[in-house]
Formats: structure tokens, sequence, C-alpha cells
């Protein structure tokens, strides 16, 4: 007869297969179990709401002031030049003399010219007495009233080259520039002075060619400012642009006459010729950096002192200038991310750590 096994071998086997069965359990549960999500990081961003203003579009260029009238002074004879009685500076009127040229020279030669047109006119007279009488032929006649008129011209001429030795101002102004001094060779290429009209100053800007159409209407009421270097700004009126644009640089002229400023300003002076093309007087805007792509906005969702997400939308930008572009009024009291949005999800947590100040 067989015996089984004993209550106490059948109890350690139990416990044995118990332990066994827990342990592999345990292991089953561990390789099941998964790790939680590591918490997400807030990504620091800067925001801006939308500032009601007007948008302006504005052109800016660098240019030189002119004056309107300003004109180089060049004789029209040679010689020494005597006399400059002019200074840089000085205001002189139209006709005044500013400089004489060694006439000597020139006074010969009008009396030279002079005797010899006497001399040809009292010919010319004896000759046209005898014609009316009879006693002269045509040939006589004309061969001594061409004479007469010949020594005559050069009468004339020589009295006009006596008088360009005496240089005198083309226009009232302001003397800018003196080339020569007392003692140097004058001629016609050899300027004397430059004068220049300061009652009228002119800003003439070389505008690139895509604006000839904001240019070119005269619906669009083009304005006008010029600014100095430091800061100055001073009032303009667009006087003329050139209805022609150049080949070489695809570039046409806008000359814009100075309003205010004629005291201080002077011509050869660099300024910034700023020239307004359109204006919208009240829109809501935002800065170009807080585009993401052509049509992405980012905003932040949460009053910012806790949580907060990103939210993305896309928007057409409306009217723009340099920097900024027109958003509707609906998002007004939005604050979108103008840094850091570009690492951005939709609904990723945000941390605000600055904020633009706009209204």
């Amino acid at each position: 007869m067989k015996r089984g096994l004993s209550p106490g071998k059948l109890a350690a086997i139990i416990v044995l297969a118990l332990i066994l069965a827990s342990s592999i359990w345990a292991r089953v549960s561990a390789a099941r179990k998964v790790a939680p999500p590591p918490e997400q990081v807030a990504m620091p961003v800067r925001v801006e709401e939308p500032r009601y203003a007007p948008l302006v579009k504005e052109l800016r260029l660098n240019a030189f002031i002119e004056s309107d009238s300003m004109v180089t002074v060049l004789p029209l004879v040679s010689g020494m030049l005597q006399e400059l009685s002019v200074d840089v500076g000085q205001a002189v009127s139209k006709g005044q003399v500013v400089a004489r040229i060694d006439a000597a020279r020139y006074e010969l030669q009008l009396r030279q010219a002079e005797a010899a047109w006497l001399s040809a006119k009292g010919t010319f007279e004896r000759i046209e007495q005898l014609f009316q009488a009879g006693a002269a032929s045509q040939q006589s006649y004309d061969q001594a009233r061409g004479q007469f008129d010949a020594y005559l011209s050069q009468y004339e001429l020589a009295r006009l080259q006596l008088e360009y030795a005496t240089v005198r101002s083309p226009l009232d102004g302001v003397v800018l520039v003196r080339h020569l001094t007392v003692g140097s060779i004058a001629a016609p290429e050899r300027p004397l002075l430059t004068i220049g009209d300061l009652s009228r100053l002119v800003v003439r800007a070389r505008v690139p060619e895509r604006y000839y159409a904001d240019f070119g209407k005269p619906e669009n009421g083009v304005e006008a400012r010029v600014e100095r270097p430091g800061g100055e700004s001073y009032a303009a009126r667009l006087a003329s642009v050139s209805p022609f644009v150049s080949p070489e640089n695809r570039t046409f002229e806008a000359a814009c006459e100075l309003a205010e400023g004629l005291e201080t300003l002077r011509p050869g002076m660099s300024v910034v010729a700023v020239f307004s093309l359109a204006r919208k007087d009240g829109a809501w805007s935002l800065p170009f950096d807080a585009l993401a792509g052509e049509t992405g906005l980012w905003y932040v969702e949460g009053d910012g002192s806790g949580y907060s997400i990103a939210r993305r939308l896309s928007i057409e930008p409306g009217f723009s200038t340099d920097d900024r572009f027109e958003v509707p009024g609906a998002y007004s009291d939005h604050r979108f991310i103008v840094e850091g949005q570009h690492f951005l999800k939709d609904g990723s947590p945000v941390r605000i750590i600055g904020e633009r100040a706009t209204r």
C-alpha cells in the first residue's frame, strides 16, 4: 500500500508554489507599468497687445539740400581778374557788379572798331547820295553798304566784349562759393562764383521705380518732410515728380520744397527726405515681429499669472507700413506673442517674461 505525502511536505510545496507565483506576478506587473510623462516646460515668451493709432506708409531716402535757383557765374571774356567785390555769405541783387576783368584790351578793340565803323559810315553816306542822284552804280552802293554793315557788327561786338569785362549777378541771392581770387586769370571755362537763392530751398530725391504709381497719382496725396541727422524735422511740399525713369539706375526724381527751416538749412546739407505714401487714420496694428510665416499669429490664453497656453491664429495682414500691419478690431484685447513663437505648438504652455507697453 503506497504512502502519500506527509502533511508537512505538502504545506511546504504549497508555500513554495505561492512564492513563485507571487514573484512571477510581480515581474509581469512591473513590465506592464508605463512611466508617467514628464511635466512640459513652459516656453518663455514676450507679448504685445494691438495698438490703435494712425498707420502711415513712409519712404525714407538720403538726399541733399539745393537752392531752387543756383547759378555758377562764368566770365564771358578772358583776362586778369582785377576785382572780386563780394564774399561768401554776402547777399547780392540781380544786376549788381560782382567782379571786374582787366578791360584795357577790350577798350582798345572798341576804339579800333569804332574808327573803322565811322569811316565806313561816311563812305556809305557819300555813295548813297551819289547813287540816289544816278552818279554811282548799284554795285558801288552794295559794296559800300556791305562794308558799313560789317564794321558796324565789329563795333557792336567790341562794345559787348567790353561790357562783359564787368561781371554782374544774374539773380538775387547769396554768394555760396568763391572759385577764384583777385589776380587769377579769368576765362569762360573757369567759374568765378556760385550764387544761390536761399529763399527757396529744395530737396531732390532719387526714388526707386516701384514707387512711381504712389507718386504719380494726385489722389494719393503724397506728403513730404525733411529730417536732419540730429533729429530735427522740417515741413516740406512735394513740388514735382519727374515723368522720366532713368534706365541706368531705375529711379525717378521727386523734388520737394522746404516750407520751414530756411533760416538754418543751407544748400549742400545732407538730409533724409521722408515721403508719406499712404495713411490710415485709425487702425489696430501689430509689429511684423508677431508674424510666424506669412499669416500665422500666436496669442496667449490665460491671465499670465498662472498657467497660460499658446494658441495659433491665421490672419491675412491688412494695411501695412514698413514695420507694422493692421489686424481686425475683434482681436484688440488679445495678447500676441512677438518673441519666442517660432518653436510653439498649439496648446503649448508658455511663461510671459515681458509685455511691451502699447496703449
